[in-house]
This record gives structure tokens, sequence and C-alpha cells, in this order.
């Protein structure tokens, strides 16, 4: 049996095809560059929590690991209480990370803290302090910036910290402290896992405002499949913030978001 195509019908069945095929590779494009991701059948987003300025026993650490809440915990090496805030989160089965001082656009040297990375030291030198940093904080699985504003603008002092972290297996979260930051780049160029903060939670004792900023966080994850929220132990928040993310937690989760830490954002992100 014969099929007799007209003219017409053949320009008609080729402008379908070119049609399908634009609208594949598109797509392909989009999803190529796209940040969203799958979720599970029990979750509409995750929420990833990290809690810096752990290392000094600040206000709000003992409210921060008895929130029963997955979160992140980020210790600053060197300090009077590294290891015990480490050791307390760890007892907890809290995810525990190295906030690893880092040199600043604008501030004074002191605010780092003990052997902050600063822009002058040699590749050497800045290997020593993340090596001595993680073996003081112990558990570490991954590593942050504290600070680090004109550190993270730096390709040089980037690739010597990512090397280590690449050579023990860790990942690293951009706190973006800088919109010129290249630490998403080093890293994809490394293959070290990376990830950027979406969100800042606190740097204030509002507990309104705090709780207003993890519900935009929430939102996010919402929209985007994950959002990364960065809260503070001491000064830059402490209890109102422990409070205002156990105040909120019960209506995001209310939304189908779910709490979750970095490995576990990786593993789903394997699958």
């Amino acid at each position: 049996m014969w099929i007799i195509v007209t003219r017409k019908r053949l320009f008609s069945l080729i402008l379908i095809i070119l049609s399908i095929s634009i609208l594949l590779v598109t797509l392909q494009v989009l999803f190529k560059h796209s940040t969203i991701v799958s979720t599970d059948s029990n979750s509409n987003g995750y929420v990833i929590l990290i809690i810096d300025d752990f290392g000094n026993h600040g206000d709000g650490t003992d409210e921060m690991i008895d929130l029963n809440i997955p979160i992140t915990t980020a210790i600053m090496p060197f300090m009077p209480h590294s290891l015990s805030d480490a050791k307390a989160a760890h007892n907890a089965n809290l995810e525990v990370i190295l906030h690893l001082p880092m040199e600043p656009n604008v501030g004074k040297k002191e605010w780092l803290g003990p052997r902050g990375i600063t822009c002058n030291l040699s590749d050497e030198d800045i290997k020593k302090i993340v090596y001595d940093g993680l073996n003081e904080v112990k558990y570490a699985v991954g590593i942050n910036n504290h600070m680090g504003s004109k550190a993270t603008q730096d390709k040089r002092v980037m690739k010597a910290i990512l090397e280590v972290a690449k050579e023990n297996n860790l990942f690293f979260v951009d706190s973006k402290t800088s919109p010129a930051s290249v630490v998403l780049e080093m890293a994809n160029n490394l293959n070290v896992p990376c990830f950027t903060r979406d969100v800042f939670l606190d740097g204030t004792k509002d507990i309104n405002h705090i709780s207003k900023q993890i519900l935009r966080l929430g939102d996010i994850a919402l929209k985007k499949g994950y959002a990364i929220g960065i809260g503070h132990v001491g000064v830059e928040g402490g209890k109102p913030t422990a409070k205002a993310i156990k105040s909120v937690y019960p209506s995001l989760v209310e939304k189908g978001v779910r709490f979750i830490t970095i490995t576990q954002l990786m593993e789903i992100l394997q699958d």
C-alpha cells in the first residue's frame, strides 16, 4: 500500500520535526544550567541551615545543639572551645564543618581570630592552616568561609584551600561574602563539590527579622528545590536565631519543606 504525500504535507511534516528538535535542544540547555532539583514524594523542597561561629561557645550554642532539627555546625578552629563544640555537635548527630577564617576586603586582621588565612600567605602556609584546622575540628565533612570577601576573590588562595578539600574528600560552601567570588569556578576546575549560600538569616537579634528570613529561605527552596541559609551563634544571632528556627520550623514542614544537611543534599543530587 502506498501513502501519497503531497508537497504541502511534506513541508508541514518538516516544520513539525524542526519544531520538536528546537524544543528538545532548548529543554536540554535549560536543564543543563538549572539549579532546580527534584524532590522526593514526601518533600516539596529542601532547606539546609548552616550555623556559623561555633568554637567560642558563644550565645545560643547550647540552644542550637538542642534544637533537634538537622543543622550544620560551622566551627572556627584555634578557638578556646573549638574541640568541645565540635564534640558536642557530633554527639548530637549534627553535621560538622570547618568555619575557616579568611581575609575580608574591609576590617581588622584581628577579627579573623588566630591564624586567619590572608592573601599574603604562601600556598604552603595556607595549606598548613587548613590541615591544622581540620585536625582540630574533628568530624568535619566540609569547609565554609568566615568573612573572606577578599580571599574568596583570589584564585591562588582558593586553589590552595580547595586542593586540601579535595585531598580530604570535603565539600566547600561559599558564604558568598563577595559578589566577585571565584570559589565556584575554582571548585569546578578541581572537581570539588561546592554550594553557595542563598540567605543570611541574622546579623541581628531581632527575632521577627530572622523569622522572615527563614520563611524567605523556605520560599526559595520550594521554587528551586533547595536553599542554603546561614545563621550564627554569638553576637550575630545566637539565642534569637535558635528561637526563630524553632518557631518557624513547623510551618515550613507543613508546606512540605524538609530540613537536611549538605551531605544529604549531595546524596539527593547524585540520585
